[in-house]
């Protein structure tokens, strides 16, 4: 009995040894887990990739479709300068959208349209939608030091425009990002606004096969301080002005030769005989020279109201130059002549 009673005392001797060594030796021992710590790295490691979510999201694809945009609008003025104008605003909307994300129209490089006088011809190489992507992903990885993968899906492209002097281009996309410790998934929709300013108008490139080279430039004058000084200075620079209610094309539609009104946002500058001339083009026809009737099919005299009338001070300077009614008033002209006779 008193041995069983030493034996139990031993045995339990020997667990409270076990356990005293244990606890020294967790206590004394480093250890290399700290979850306060892991906690907090995971903690900055998922702060820093939403970040680069939240830039992706409202700052770099933003960015990245401006620019591509401007590319692409330049690519598609070089189109329109060697083959001519789009068949409608249906494809000049798609070869759009399809330049942007790869670079080909019609499944073409879009280069091979172009002309190689023109200095943009392989403008589109290396410089789409899709590979300014694949570079933003690199740029991440190696910025934020963490493994990061993403897939993009461009679900549709758009451009308009609600102002004379800016294109509106639109992108839905789904985008996802994983990292080793999250994963990001996002349907949004990409907005950004380009100039229209500094572009060659592809209305005068397409009309004169393509000698006559008009930059989009917009006049510092307002619509009720025109004046004969004015206009000639207009005529003379090629600059382009916007009228409320406009009668005038927007710049998309210089694309597609679609010369009907924009009266949101029609522009338009005065076709210069000077230019025409040293050009050799025709610069003496029976139509106004306002740029988007200037190459109308149909001369105004022979068109209802029948109404074209040479120009008080401006004739001496600009010889030929003429005006419809309507721009007559606009700019606050007088005639010297009519040239058609009343309806």
């Amino acid at each position: 009995m008193a041995v069983n009673r030493l034996g139990k005392k031993s045995m339990f001797i020997t667990f409270i040894s076990i356990a005293i060594i244990a606890a020294i030796i967790i206590i004394l021992t480093p250890s290399k887990i700290n979850l306060n710590e892991n906690i907090s790295v995971i903690k900055t490691r998922v702060e820093n990739v939403n970040g680069y979510v939240e830039d992706l999201e409202n700052v770099y694809l933003e960015n990245t479709l401006q620019a591509t945009g401007r590319k692409t609008i330049m690519a598609l003025i070089g189109y329109v300068e060697d083959q001519g104008f789009f068949s409608g605003k249906s494809e000049f909307e798609g070869a759009f959208s399809e330049v942007l994300l790869n670079g080909t129209f019609r499944d073409t490089p879009i280069g091979d349209f172009i002309s190689p006088s023109y200095m943009n011809r392989n403008i589109m190489v290396d410089n789409t939608y899709t590979d300014w992507f694949n570079a933003i992903k690199t740029t991440a990885k190696n910025t934020h030091n963490v493994d990061t993968s993403y897939w993009v899906i461009v679900n549709d492209i758009r451009i308009d425009q609600t102002n004379p002097w800016f294109v509106d281009v639109e992108a839905d996309i789904t985008f996802s990002v994983t990292s080793e410790t999250a994963s990001w998934t996002r349907d949004t929709t990409i907005k950004t606004e380009i100039s229209v300013e500094k572009f060659d108008d592809p209305y005068y490139l397409a009309n004169t096969h393509p000698n006559y080279e008009n930059k989009i430039r917009k006049s510092g004058t307002k619509f009720d301080e025109w004046n004969v000084n004015k206009v000639k200075d207009f005529i003379t620079d090629g600059n382009y002005t916007h009228f409320q209610n406009s009668n005038a094309p927007n710049f998309l539609m210089r694309f597609y030769n679609d010369i009907s009104a924009s009266s949101c946002c029609g522009i338009e500058s005065l076709v210069d005989p000077n230019d025409l001339d040293n050009l050799g083009l025709d610069n003496d026809r029976d139509v106004s020279y306002a740029d988007y009737l200037f190459w109308s099919d149909t001369e105004d005299c022979d068109i209802p109201p029948k109404n074209l009338f040479k120009v008080n001070g401006i004739d001496t300077k600009l010889p030929n130059f003429k005006f419809d009614f309507n721009h007559l008033a606009k700019y606050k002209l007088s005639a010297n002549k009519q040239l058609c006779p009343p309806p």
